[in-house]
């Protein structure tokens, strides 16, 4: 199977590393390429054992699934650029947040299969979770194929194409939301006087053994919660100071903000 990776950038790294290391795939039926930075493909070709090339014609041919991961604004000028390459045998993976499956059918100038895909970075250690949506002319052994690819990084859940402006914001984007909020934990640890570094190395154990804790348990996470919480307890003080925050409305702009973003990247291809 020959994969090809237009873009190189944050997300496709996650995705060909987190490939690459389910050992799933020989590195040498991976390809790559990007807008200009010859270097950083020479460095992923040294330390993965990857291919990479700026011949569009050499990369779609044979290609079984063609990844494109370039910038939204981006797109029209590849799509320009590789159309006249395309080959019956390419079915198209797109990573690229907001552009839709018949924007970019249409820019591509082909009805090839077509998957969007909203991953996130955690791809690299396997545990994405991706949101998928297919093309109506993806035959069933294809998708077979896709989600065996998507699920040697993480898991995958199929949805409407007009709900992958959900996913994108509660997973796709989900990490860096949640790295603000243990952002904010560090801030907040360090004011109590301990060196940073020892609160830094402490929460990130603390965050390892609790996503440890949710993944092995069968319980919600409401009860894991309450499990630790003693009656008039340290945890009982300090959880009933967060209630005065109303945590739910910030989390809910929070999410609604990317998703309506999301929207507005969509529209751009009216």
């Amino acid at each position: 199977m020959k994969l090809v990776f237009y873009g190189a950038g944050n997300m496709a790294q996650a995705i060909f590393t987190g490939i690459i290391n389910s050992n799933n795939l020989d590195p040498n039926d991976i390809y790559l390429t990007n807008k200009s930075n010859e270097a950083a493909l020479k460095d992923f070709a040294e330390k993965l054992g990857v291919n990479y090339s700026y011949d569009d014609e050499a990369l779609l041919k044979d290609a079984d699934y063609v990844f494109l991961g370039t910038k939204p604004h981006d797109f029209e000028a590849l799509a320009d650029r590789i159309k006249d390459s395309i080959t019956d045998s390419n079915r198209f993976i797109s990573i690229m947040a907001g552009l839709s499956i018949d924007y970019i059918r249409e820019q591509l100038n082909t009805n090839n299969p077509l998957a969007r895909i909203m991953p996130n970075t955690n791809a690299q250690v396997g545990h994405s979770v991706t949101g998928i949506s297919f093309s109506n002319n993806f035959g069933p052994k294809a998708k077979d194929e896709v989600n065996e690819l998507i699920n040697a990084f993480g898991s995958v859940i199929e949805v409407s194409e007009d709900h992958l402006h959900q996913v994108t914001a509660i997973t796709g984007s989900g990490p860096a939301f949640l790295y603000h909020v243990f952002e904010q934990y560090v801030k907040a640890g360090t004011q109590l006087g301990l060196e940073k570094d020892q609160v830094e190395e402490s929460i990130r154990n603390l965050i390892i053994g609790t996503s440890k804790m949710i993944e092995r348990s069968d319980l919600s996470m409401e009860q894991l919660r309450k499990n630790i919480t003693s009656k008039g307890g340290t945890t009982q003080a300090g959880l009933d100071a967060l209630s005065q925050y109303d945590l739910v409305a910030v989390f809910e702009d929070c999410l609604s903000a990317a998703v309506n973003r999301s929207v507005e990247l969509s529209n751009t291809d009216d």
